[in-house]
Order: structure tokens, then sequence, then C-alpha cells
């Protein structure tokens, strides 16, 4: 019976102790700020996955993604349907070869602080625009699992987890439920920060005979 007391109680020590170790998700959101902050630009390799709740349907992209600050992205996506999409930190491209069609958004308005992941263009600050908790972690322990939900609230905008590394708090991957019931999963692997990226790599060359399409209000469509 003392034996098992005993054991019993080297259990629960060894529960509280790892309780006691493991970071909320404002302790984790916090990581991850840091670590953003510190980072100027970054590439990596993507994979997306993108469920469609109307057609019950999940698509597979894989492509390249870049990001540096302030404001800057290009998104290429080169699996069965291209995909385009350039921020040069006053506009939002989004161009699909296969539709002939470019569309045009003003930055600002396309990103705000509370738009899943812009913080990774130096818009926003997790801490600030979101409440963070911690929703687990994954299978192998090797990623945390954070859940952020807007403090303000946002007709807009879902549901976004992100899943960061344990060792150095990148992120390695993204989920975005919007308020349809799609779902969006980001995997970045070979991430590299800091490399010194040049900003015409945030320049879209608007391609021949393409239609461009301005988002409401904003322009008459023209370069």
């Amino acid at each position: 019976m003392r034996r098992f007391a005993t054991a019993a109680a080297g259990l629960l020590l060894a529960a509280a102790t790892a309780a006691a170790a493991q970071p909320d998700g404002g302790e984790i959101a916090r990581r991850v700020q840091a670590r953003y902050d510190a980072t100027e630009d970054f590439v990596a390799d993507v994979t997306q996955e993108m469920m469609v709740a109307s057609l019950g349907k999940t698509m597979v992209s894989e492509g390249t993604v870049a990001f540096k600050k302030p404001g800057r992205m290009r998104w290429e996506f080169d699996s069965e349907e291209k995909q385009v999409i350039v921020a040069d930190g006053e506009t939002l491209w989004f161009y699909r070869p296969e539709e002939q069609q470019v569309f045009k958004a003003a930055f600002d308005r396309a990103f705000r602080s509370t738009t899943p992941i812009s913080f990774l263009t130096g818009v926003g600050r997790i801490g600030d625009d979101f409440e963070a908790t911690l929703d687990g972690e994954t299978e192998d322990g090797e990623f945390w699992i954070l859940k952020l939900v807007p403090k303000t609230a946002d007709p807009d905008v879902g549901q976004l987890r992100l899943f960061v590394s344990r060792d150095d708090a990148d992120i390695r991957g993204a989920e975005v439920r919007d308020p349809l019931g799609n779902v969006s999963t980001l995997r970045f692997r070979n991430l590299r920060r800091n490399v010194g990226l040049k900003d015409d790599r945030f320049v879209f060359e608007i391609p021949p005979d393409v239609d461009i399409i301005t988002a409401p209000g904003q322009g008459d469509g023209k370069p």
C-alpha cells in the first residue's frame, strides 16, 4: 500500500511539474512575436490544403512564399491551378493565369491587423489584436497549437490556429477557418530567415492581355 501511495505521489508530482513547464497561450504568443520582431524577411516552401465546404472537396497546392517587412510578400503556387499573390506594401495583386484576370486591392484595406497571419508582414501585433490560448500540441509533440481569436469581433474573420515550433517559436503551419466553414491549411518547410531579399522580388509585372479587376471603391481598374 505504501509503495502504491509513493508511486501515485510520484506520478502526480511529474504531472504537476510538466504542467508548470508548459507555457500558456499568452507566453507562446509573446515568443512568436519576439521571433518575428527579429525577422526582417523569410522564405519557405509551402503546401496549401483548401477544404471547400460547399463542394465537400479538398484541393492541394504546392509552392513557395517570401515575406519582407514592411508589407511585402509573394506566394507562388505551381500546381494544377497556378496562382501568384504579390504585395508590395501599397498594392495587393492576385493573378490566376488560366482566368486571364488580375485582382488588385489596396494593401492597407486587404491586410487589417485582424487578418490571419497579417503580422508576418509587419501589420499589427498578436497580443494587441488576438486572444491567444494553447489548443494542445501535435501528436509528435513537436509543435504547440496556438488558437487566435480577434479581440474585436469581425464577421469576415474566422478562426486561426498556428502550429508553433517548441524549439524556436517559428510558425511551421497555420489553419484558417472562415465563417462559411472553408478550411485552409498551410505547412511551411525549408524555412530560412533574414536572407536579405531584394525589393524587386515583390514587384508584380502585369502580364499582357489580362483583365484587371479592382476592389470595389478603389479605382477604375487601370494599373
